[in-house]
């Protein structure tokens, strides 16, 4: 009688057969690259993307408690909002809705450069902070599709989302949702994490269930002109010193950190696998911990002490093609073709 058991490859066979590229519909025809927990990273030879499956994203309470801290501090500009700001391609006014806003410090800038804005953010504490601190009554919390639903016909110059696309677990879904929101010929702008960046060492928040997605500039290239989108522009942060320092620290290992604080810290998916309660206080625990502290501090000085050497190689790390962590992007809808035209209209 032929046994029912099933081995290993059985099981990466049938889950490659499952996996399709959530940015093309591609199914995964390669082995995956990478293992984590129940997921597998695949990539799509049609378009370039590195998709985790299977995949679920994680609701906004889990959001809230994984980013506490990050939620009521006013926080600096990052990468891609200062890409947008100076980018000469870029509108310099008009109605601006940014989904997943956080506490605000992008539409306050956005404001005071002159454009009307709106936000959107699961995080019911950031929205509340982005209200009260830098005074911006249209942020709201609430997902795009209620925002789209509640406010049926605004429509928007420019909509933003910064280091949000790879925590959709339905890109494609979510970015006809913000081409939704747009004006006719509205633009889009957007950063991710480069997935050519400089690295090292494993970065356990560039796994499920926080990101879902790896992105290049040619798989965001494709999948903006996939949705009807030319883009405008495409820029890779480059590499600085203080990223550089980082890097050759993590590629530095000790395991100072489990040695001092007597324990490895749990990983994002460690933390999303626990019980309800759970998370909130594990992380209030080594919040509170001093030896968990005491770790913190001696890779930060760590990293600092790192940093002349990671300046006086950083233009040798430039030329060897060396980037940063960020992934910037512009892009506008294509006009619709005329009668006798042959370019195709958006797809929202």
């Amino acid at each position: 009688m032929a046994s029912s058991s099933r081995t290993a490859a059985d099981v990466a066979t049938d889950l490659r057969a499952e996996a399709v590229c959530p940015a093309c519909g591609q199914a995964a025809g390669d082995v995956p690259l990478e293992e984590f927990h129940a997921s597998r990273l695949f990539a799509c030879t049609a378009c370039d993307l590195h998709f985790w499956h299977p995949v679920s994203m994680p609701d906004a309470g889990w959001h809230e408690s994984a980013y506490q801290g990050r939620d009521h501090t006013a926080m600096p500009l990052e990468p891609g909002h200062r890409f947008f700001l100076s980018d000469p391609k870029a509108p310099r006014s008009g109605r601006l809705l940014d989904i997943g806003c956080g506490v605000g410090n992008f539409l306050a800038a956005a404001r005071d450069a002159g454009f009307d804005v709106t936000g959107i953010e699961l995080n019911q504490n950031a929205a509340r902070f982005a209200r009260e601190h830098y005074g911006l009554p249209r942020v709201v919390a609430m997902r795009p599709k209620e925002f789209l639903a509640a406010h049926p016909d605004e429509r928007f110059d420019v909509v933003t989302f910064f280091e949000v696309l790879e925590h959709q677990d339905d890109p494609a879904g979510f970015f006809d949702l913000a081409a939704a929101a747009l004006a006719q010929e509205g633009y889009i702008a957007l950063s991710v994490p480069n997935r050519n960046r400089w690295q090292k060492a494993r970065d356990t928040l560039d796994y499920p269930p926080n990101h879902l997605t790896r992105w290049s500039p040619r798989a965001l290239t494709n999948f903006c002109e996939r949705h009807g989108f030319e883009v405008l522009s495409m820029r890779e942060e480059p590499l600085g010193v203080r990223r550089a320092a980082q890097v050759m620290s993590s590629g530095l290992r000790t395991h100072l950190v489990s040695k001092v604080a007597g324990e490895t810290p749990p990983t994002v998916a460690d933390l999303a696998e626990m019980a309800p309660g759970q998370m909130e206080s594990t992380m209030a625990r080594l919040a509170l911990n001093r030896r968990h502290r005491l770790a913190s501090f001696l890779v930060q000085c760590k990293n600092l002490g790192l940093m002349p050497l990671a300046g006086l190689l950083l233009p040798y790390l430039r030329l060897r093609g060396r980037t940063g962590l960020y992934l910037y992007c512009l892009a506008r809808r294509r006009r619709k073709a005329s009668s006798g035209g042959s370019a195709g209209s958006a797809r929202v």
